[in-house]
Formats: C-alpha cells, structure tokens, sequence
C-alpha cells in the first residue's frame, strides 16, 4: 500500500499546484483595451480512449491440494495496454466508468524451485480485464482521481523436466476473478489530450484445477489451489472527444 499513499499524496500535491496557477492565469486574462482575450476552458466531459504501459508485480502461488507441498513465483514483466472511458463533469467533480485491458509484453516464465527437486515450476502474468467507475476532481488542467471495479486475470504455469529441459505438466491457465482500487492524475496538454499516470492494486480469488500434459491428457493426483496477485503502475496517454471550443471573453 506504500505506493498507493505515494501516489495519493503526489496527486494532492499536484492539485494544489494547478489550483494556485490558476489564480495567476486569471491575472493574465486582462488584455490592452481593444483586444479579444481566447480562453480555453477545460472540460473533462466525454467519451475517451488511449493506450497505457508501464510495469507490473505479480505472485503465483501453488499448493498441491493432496499434498506434495507448495511452491511461489513472483513476476514482474513490462505491461501495455488500451483503455475506454465516458465521464460527466458536474462543476469540479467528474464521474465515468471505465473498461481497461492490460497485457505483459513478453512470454517468457519467472521459474521456482517445484517440490519434486528433479523439476522446475513457472509461471507468468498474462494479462488482466477490468471495468469500473472513476471519481475525479477538476482543478483547471489538471484532474487527480480514484478509481476501483471488477477485474479478471490469467496467468500461466508449467512443470519442466531437468533432465530433458522438456515440459511435462501444464497448468489449465483458469481466469481468476476479482477486483481492484486504484489513483491517478491526469494533465490536459491540448484540447483533448491528455497523460497521466496511474497506480492498481488488484486481488483475486484462488482458483483449484486439475493439471494436464502438453498433449492435453489430464495428470491424475495434480490438482492445486492456485492464489495470484498483481500491482500496477502505468503512464497513460488519452483522446477525448466532445472537448469545448474556444470562446471570446468580452
């Protein structure tokens, strides 16, 4: 939880920033007599999308349900991902809802010590679907929020041989269901671009499957109850639509 108090705290620190700029560039709206003064208000109202990446920190835990014992892999691979949304703003609060997919660039397995010592066991981060709403608050440019909702995730794991660097079991790669909590900040850097970046935290349900070959013949006696976690930072960077024109102030 210390990156999300990290985080949270950053995105205050930010909002309290863009609040006090906002009272210089209220200073800054008074043009020589004559003039026609543009202003470009900020809206955070619309149907968005955009893509994130970043990094992940995952754990696969393994206990064999008829004994044979337990073993543990923890994962951190690089992650990308795209992400759509619509929000409402209502004066500084804005409300939307927003579905995420996320999935590790690379395939290769993070590998343990199995209880068998004539084998290894891996197992990887595979990817994670989430929906949920988004709570933020508008301050000019900028726009720190809380978010949190369902999510489902799969990893992937297998049994390889010492001896023939072979994999011998395989595991089902059952989706686990769950759900997440989540800060952020966003910037707006044009009519209607923005960055940010984001924290999850996410937690599962355990999930008990009967392993098989990699020909697909199911291993009799290798059924385990498998737990897995995963956290989440990511940069993202979104087009949002139905952004506001300029307008002139008399």
């Amino acid at each position: 939880m210390y990156k999300l108090n990290k985080l949270a705290a950053g995105s205050v620190i930010a909002a309290m920033a863009a609040l006090g700029g906002a009272d210089v560039a209220l200073a800054d709206r008074y043009a020589p007599k004559g003039k026609v003064v543009y202003d470009r208000p900020t809206s955070w109202s619309g149907l968005y999308f955009g893509v994130h990446s970043g990094y992940s920190w995952s754990d696969f835990d393994n206990t064999y349900v008829a004994g044979g014992g337990t073993w543990s892999v923890s994962d951190d691979p690089a992650v990308v991902g795209a992400h759509l949304g619509i929000q409402h703003q209502w004066g500084n609060v804005v409300l939307g809802v927003e579905g995420n997919f996320t999935t590790a660039i690379r395939d290769n397995f993070s590998t343990a010590q199995c209880p068998n010592p004539a084998t290894l066991c891996h197992a990887r981060f595979h990817d994670v679907l989430s929906v949920g709403p988004r709570l933020g608050w508008a301050a000019g440019h900028w726009m720190p929020y809380v978010t949190g909702g369902y999510a489902s995730t799969r990893f992937a794991d297998n049994v390889v041989s010492k001896a023939t660097q072979l994999v011998t079991v395989v595991g089902a790669g059952e989706r686990h269901d769950g759900w997440y909590i989540g800060a952020g900040v966003e910037w707006t850097i044009s009519p209607g671009w923005s960055v940010g970046l984001e924290y999850r935290h996410y937690d599962f349900s355990d999930e008990t499957y009967l392993r098989h070959t990699p020909a697909g013949a199911p291993v009799p006696g290798d059924t385990a109850n498998v737990g897995v976690g995963l956290d989440t930072v990511t940069v993202r960077a979104s087009w949002r639509f139905d952004r506001p024109e300029p307008r002139p102030l008399k």
